[in-house]
């Protein structure tokens, strides 16, 4: 059983969440464990502090799983509390309250609009939020990366229809890994998709896993994306960009995913939607 910080706190080691569970906000405990943070089985909030602090909804672990000691949870969890699969993250019972303000950092400027913060609203309706999370919403075939820079009153809040929603374009530096690091990451990011459509046409991995691990790596390719062109869009002279800026009107951003590419593409090479010209 996980090592008790005191009467309402508990160390789980990490897991994979069940596929099933993937991009729900949710994360699985043993029902026994539950019942030590005070949540019945039928569910609640949980506090989640890793190097990062986040929270999620909580359901009991499947019947078939035993051990006691884990945590079930995906990789956007994994990625908003700065933990990996195999590391221990600290849960606790928390009770979010109603925001009465929330502000999200995006770079597709045409989604912001009255209708996109309405569509916002209804699409994380009741879910747990924290400040510094980064989710991806879903709208038709693309998906649009967003990070919560602001929210209030609490540390854990949950959208309702009284939720002041915003945008804004300013990054603190202490938010952001340099563009260097991010860059590193994004080839190797890129290298391993390369890697798994060579295996894919070589028959080496079969269909269902190529599509899971693709869709995977795809999505972590746009958050990387999506922090590089924040702050390249954000520079200052502290921040050692040595990518040579692009001149203002020899860019745009995709209406798809939000992506700056070069002002005459006709496809965008992150979502692979056409560009259509008016």
């Amino acid at each position: 059983m996980g090592n008790k910080k005191n009467a309402r706190s508990v160390e789980l080691k990490v897991k994979e969440a069940y596929p099933q569970d993937v991009g729900k906000f949710k994360v699985r405990i043993n029902d026994d464990i539950l019942k030590i943070l005070g949540i019945k089985s039928s569910g609640g909030i949980v506090g989640l502090y890793g190097r990062k602090v986040t929270a999620a909804i909580v359901r009991p672990l499947f019947l078939s799983e035993t051990a006691k000691d884990l945590i079930r949870m995906d990789r956007f969890i994994r990625k908003n509390c700065g933990v990996s699969v195999g590391e221990y993250v600290s849960v606790r019972r928390v009770r979010p309250i109603p925001a009465q303000s929330i502000s999200f950092r995006l770079t597709a400027l045409p989604l912001r609009s009255d209708d996109f913060k309405q569509i916002l609203k209804r699409k994380l309706m009741g879910i747990p939020v924290s400040p510094g999370d980064m989710i991806v919403v879903q709208l038709e075939k693309s998906k649009i990366p967003l990070a919560i820079s602001r929210l209030q009153p609490a540390e854990f809040c949950f959208i309702r229809d009284i939720t002041s929603v915003d945008f804004i374009e300013k990054v603190q530096e202490e938010e952001v890994e340099s563009v260097d690091g991010l860059i590193k990451r994004k080839q190797v990011i890129e290298d391993i998709l390369k890697k798994l459509e060579s295996k894919f046409d070589q028959g080496t991995i079969g269909a269902e896993e190529f599509s899971k691990l693709y869709e995977q790596y795809k999505e972590e390719q746009m958050f990387i994306e999506f922090q590089i062109n924040e702050l390249m869009e954000n520079q200052d002279t502290q921040m050692p960009i040595k990518i040579p800026l692009e001149e203002p009107m020899s860019s745009m951003f995709c209406p798809h995913c939000g992506i700056k590419i070069p002002l005459d593409s006709l496809w965008c090479p992150n979502c692979g939607n056409k560009i259509e010209r008016t």
